[in-house]
């Protein structure tokens, strides 16, 4: 077994999921969240960490041999502007320290709106708090690697939906809702095209990227399969959960009126663009570089559902 341990800030379902991908590669795990307690195997260790505090990620890279950091830190919408600069910036200088690799967990909010598919090289195109910050973050990370000062690389996904997976376009208010016999909530055009990724294979693609020298200095698309409409991969669920799928769909208009009244709305407001009009991801670069198979989707449902089953049923 490799005597250096592979680091995951953050244990929400991303991080959880990278955790299983590490074990089957016989690799060591180091969990750090702030309670220091996760739902993990024996194996792997799990220490209390704030990477909102430059002493607190500093003494971790001083206390265990780190070979590579990834950073799935999550946040409330509302503390992003506040902290994910902050954490990306102490998580940058405590792996400068010992040489860490750091492999960033992120999604696609810098873009902001495009008119095609989004490809790495696009400009960011930021149009209110939750995109800007998403593209500082990442321009601080690459920028930190043009300087010399780490080695990083940027994995980026859309939209997950999976094995833990609750709070997502395709979590609970859509998969519980069905199991309940209630329509499943969507936004904005459930005919659009949408890209969706499983976050297992959203997992095994941020390890490929740890993994391999040739990544670092780049940011990457995390493959995905064929893009398909919301409605039908929310029909597919409940075909698989052996119903029959209903829909409430929030328009923009409702989201903008909901949000008057609830705070959780009010920030679905910026990011409805992803809803409204197809939302593609262009993953060639990394499929010419790195072989990948993604999950089929069909299999994909089959284990998401097999997770909730356990959980609600």
């Amino acid at each position: 077994m490799n005597e250096e341990y592979h680091a995951i800030f953050g244990t929400g379902p991303l991080g959880l999921a990278i955790m299983d991908q590490l074990i089957q590669e016989n690799k060591k795990v180091l969990l750090v969240n702030r309670s220091g307690k996760a739902n993990a195997p024996q194996s792997v260790k799990i220490i209390k960490g704030d990477a909102t505090k430059l002493e607190s990620v500093i003494d971790i890279c001083n206390s265990y041999k780190i070979s590579v950091i990834y950073h799935c830190l999550g946040l409330p919408y509302s503390s992003w502007s506040d902290l994910f600069p902050l954490m990306m910036s102490n998580i940058i200088e405590a792996a400068s320290i010992h040489n860490i690799k750091i492999v960033y967990a992120d999604n696609l909010y810098a873009y902001g709106p495009q008119n095609k598919s989004l490809h790495e090289n696009d400009p960011y195109n930021t149009i209110g708090k939750k995109t800007k910050v998403r593209a500082e973050v990442a321009t601080k990370l690459m920028n930190a690697h043009k300087a010399g000062k780490v080695k990083a690389t940027i994995g980026r996904g859309t939209d997950f939906f999976g094995p833990r997976v609750k709070t997502s376009a395709l979590g609970e208010q859509v998969i519980k809702n069905l199991m309940l016999g209630k329509p499943a909530d969507v936004l904005g055009n459930p005919d659009a095209k949408h890209s969706y990724i499983f976050i297992r294979d959203f997992a095994k693609g941020l390890i490929i990227l740890g993994e391999n020298e040739e990544a670092f200095g780049e940011i990457w698309h995390i493959p995905t399969n064929e893009p398909t409409t919301t409605r039908l991969i929310v029909q597919k669920i409940a075909e698989e959960l052996g119903t029959t799928a209903k829909f409430r769909v929030a328009g923009k208009f409702i989201v903008n009126i909901a949000g008057i009244f609830n705070s959780d709305m009010r920030e679905l407001k910026e990011l409805m663009y992803q809803h409204l009009h197809d939302f593609v991801v262009d993953s060639e670069k990394f499929q010419r570089k790195f072989s990948f198979s993604n999950t089929p989707q069909e299999e994909a449902i089959y284990q998401t559902v097999e997770w909730y089953k356990t959980k609600y049923e």
